[in-house]
């Protein structure tokens, strides 16, 4: 009977009526559920349309939309685990701690610390004994592993293309990581009236054994080791010269800057006993330096071939060494300095005595008198020496100008008051006088004189000065430091314009730190920062990378979704950093219970980007998401999905009181 159609419209629009009242009492329901995404209900028409074998029958029934796109609104909070996001984006979880192809999204960012089974560390507690605990990981009010990226160990950065991981964030979790220090930032004022030091390695060693220059500076930094460890190092400064160039305008030498030299000690192992020698001075053949060592002396003379103080120290080393009396106790080697030698005694609780020495060797002057021409009898040499003359005439049987410059040797030697002043000898080519003085550091004057008397007028003689700086450069000396628990670097040298700023072409000035317990640091330090102004060595600033090994006491987020651990040494670090999952279609994604969603082929595939970088996102700390569901709009609809479920059961009822009349009809 066709009156029964009747009733499908108003049946089926009571029926989608509550579908919309369903949905809309899920949506108030989680109106303060974080993360959730509320469903919209709207209606397609039947009209035109079948339903078993039925045309035209009308009526109406409900298609669901969700808003998964739809931004919610954010609450502030006061936990260190809260974060929201601002914009187009999911948070990446894993239902287990083994991350699979099974991997949810939500907007839920409320986060939590769980385990994981089988997850656990050994670790020393504060009494040292060794404790077993459970890893600690970032989860969200699921139990699902929050994923993101771990920092690069290397340089610190993040790449959003890394593999994701769950995030470990208990107190032990990074207490065996750590950076050891490479680079350092350095700014000093060096004061400008301070006077040149000649020799910067022997007045660090005294400084350091407790004898202070006024002209040396120095400041201690702080550098991370290689074992993970806070470690200190002294610089120390000392201006070397003042650089100057010929003006030829003023017709003088004007300053052009200034250089110093800057070197850095270290604490060095007390046991065994260390001492330390620098050699100083112009290296000058028959200097000699000498060491003493437990009352055993070991002496070396400098010789032609040693071309710097690098060479008269390895000689010294070598002979140190060589000697059994202290080789039994003791053991010599280079130090980090040209001239620097390093004492070790051979065991722990070998006392040594150290001390040093050296002399300066003076020399005799040395001329050379050549005679020539061609031997007659009368023609007269002549040699005068500091005023005294000794002479020599041609008896005409000389055989040649040999016999003749012979003859004068004789003549010298002979003389009393010559005699006294220089030692003549035969020269090394023919008619050569060697002249020597017989007083070390005392120099005499000679001239030679030939007179003619024969009929060839080729005679002559000269005289050439062979040996030079009788007395010697006079600087030679020895700095010991005994008992030295100290190290330090070699030297390096950098400049000071004319008006006291760093040459900044000069580069970073690299360390090479080693340390009492083994440790190193190679450190780059960069002093673009310095300069060279008035009488006050004042700080300006000093910084380095690196971190130590330190527990963790607390994570929280940063408004670019990294996560920031508080350390026991004071610092903050970025540990991890969280990506975003954005999708084509958002709203293609299939709810899931707890708030999470999964990606479907509607959704298309999650891409991971980091919100600082995408331009769609941002990340707010200390804040959560709760549902997109106003619950006034909600309210609204309710009362119209009321008041059309109303009207669609008042046309059944009027249908079936229809239906009604007609069965009485018939009756």
């Amino acid at each position: 009977m066709p009156v029964y159609n009747l009733f499908q419209a108003p049946t089926l629009g009571m029926r989608s009526q509550a579908h919309a009242l369903n949905t809309i009492g899920i949506n108030v329901a989680n109106v303060n559920t974080g993360g959730y995404k509320r469903t919209d209900t709207h209606f397609e028409t039947l009209i035109s349309k079948s339903i078993y074998q039925q045309s035209d029958i009308g009526g109406t029934k409900p298609k669901d939309y969700q808003r998964i796109s739809e931004q919610g609104f954010i609450n502030a909070s006061s936990r260190d685990l809260d974060i929201a996001i601002n914009g187009d984006g999911f948070f990446y979880v894993s239902p287990t701690f083994e991350v699979t192809d099974e991997i949810y999204f939500t907007r839920d960012g409320s986060f939590q610390v769980g385990t994981a089974d089988g997850q656990t560390s050994t670790v020393t507690a504060d009494d040292n004994s060794t404790i077993t605990v459970s890893n600690g990981y970032l989860v969200d009010k699921n139990g699902y592993f929050v994923l993101g990226m771990a920092a690069d160990p290397a340089t610190g950065l993040f790449s959003a293309s890394d593999t994701l991981q769950p995030l470990r964030i208990d107190e032990w979790s990074f207490i065996n990581e750590f950076t050891s220090t490479t680079t350092a930032n350095l700014g000093l004022n060096l004061p400008s009236t301070n006077e040149v030091v000649a020799d910067h390695a022997s007045v660090v060693l005294a400084a350091n054994a407790g004898t202070n220059n006024d002209n040396l500076e120095t400041f201690i930094i702080e550098v991370v080791d290689s074992n993970g460890a806070k470690q200190s190092a002294q610089l120390n400064f000392t201006k070397k010269q003042l650089n100057t160039t010929y003006d030829a305008t003023l017709d003088r030498n004007v300053v052009t800057g200034s250089t110093w030299e800057v070197s850095a000690t270290t604490a060095r192992a007390s046991s065994p006993q260390s001492d330390t020698l620098m050699l100083t001075g112009t290296v000058e053949a028959g200097d000699t330096y000498s060491a003493t060592i437990n009352g055993t002396t070991v002496s070396y003379t400098t010789t032609a071939a040693d071309a710097n103080l690098a060479a008269v120290r390895a000689g010294l080393v070598a002979a140190i060494n060589a000697n059994p009396t202290i080789a039994a106790v003791a053991t010599a080697s280079a130090g980090n300095n040209p001239g620097e030698i390093t004492i070790t005694a051979n065991a722990v609780g070998v006392s040594l005595t150290t001390t040093a020495s050296s002399t300066n060797i003076d020399r005799a002057q040395v001329e050379t008198v050549t005679l020539a021409g061609t031997v007659e009898a009368g023609d007269r040499y002549t040699v005068t020496v500091d005023g005294t003359t000794v002479t020599y005439d041609v008896g005409g049987g000389e055989a040649d100008i040999s016999a003749i410059a012979a003859g004068l040797i004789a003549n010298i030697n002979a003389d009393a008051t010559v005699g006294a002043l220089v030692s003549a000898a035969p020269g090394a080519l023919p008619g050569q006088i060697t002249l020597t003085g017989k007083t070390t550091g005392n120099s005499f004057t000679t001239t030679v004189a030939t007179p003619i008397t024969g009929a060839t007028t080729d005679n002559g003689a000269s005289t050439t000065t062979t040996t030079t700086a009788l007395t010697g450069n006079t600087d030679n000396g020895v700095t010991v430091g005994t008992n030295t628990n100290y190290q330090t670097t070699a030297i390096q040298s950098f400049t000071f314009d004319a008006d006291g700023t760093y040459d900044q072409a000069q580069g970073a000035k690299t360390f090479s730190l080693t340390f009492a317990d083994g440790a190193t640091a190679t450190v780059a330090i960069d002093m673009d920062q310095m300069q060279q102004y008035g009488s006050d060595f004042l700080k300006f600033t000093y910084d380095h990378n690196g971190l130590i090994k330190a527990s963790m006491t607390g994570v929280h987020f940063d408004d670019a979704g990294q996560v920031i651990g508080k350390f026991q040494d004071g610092t903050d670090r970025a540990i991890y950093k969280l990506p975003l999952a954005q999708f084509t279609n958002p709203d293609g994604l299939e709810m899931k219970n707890g708030m999470v969603f999964r990606e479907t082929p509607n959704s298309g595939e999650a891409t991971a980007v980091f919100g600082d970088e995408s331009g769609r996102a941002s990340f707010t700390p200390y804040a959560f998401e709760i549902s997109n569901v106003d619950i006034a709009t909600e309210f609204s609809r309710m009362i119209q999905v009321q008041n059309a479920y109303n009207s669609s059961a008042t046309v059944f009822r009027t249908v079936d009181e229809m239906v009604t009349v007609a069965r009485d009809l018939k009756a």
